[in-house]
């Protein structure tokens, strides 16, 4: 009889234990799971970038010779393209806050799965 009352008590340490365990063992993939899909994100948002960065520079090289054609100057036509960067490099700048507080946002978002 106090054979079965020193195995319970050990039995329960045992599965408070293994309970102990395997909740640590779910935070830890939850965490490896909401880094590896921020991760991703980031990569290919990386990926992206480097794409729209090249269509950026040939499709701004093309306006240029473009508008170079069409006023028969060629600073004319470059210059006009450095003035079209002028104003959405002054766009971006005005709009700085609320594009930090949306990727801010996006990121959390995908870090907790929401």
């Amino acid at each position: 009889m106090e054979d079965q009352k020193d195995t319970q008590p050990q039995s329960l340490i045992d599965q408070i234990k293994e309970y102990i365990e395997l909740q640590i063992k779910i935070a830890k993939y939850k965490a490896i799971d909401g880094s590896s899909e921020a991760f991703a994100t980031l990569v290919v948002a990386v990926i992206l970038s480097v794409v729209g960065v090249l269509i950026l520079i040939f499709a701004s090289i093309a306006l240029g010779f473009y508008l170079s054609e069409v006023l028969h100057t060629n600073w004319g036509g470059f210059g006009c393209v450095a003035v079209l960067y002028l104003i959405v490099a002054l766009i971006l700048y005005l709009s700085r806050q609320s594009m930090k507080n949306a990727i801010a946002d996006s990121v959390i978002n995908k870090i907790f799965n929401k």
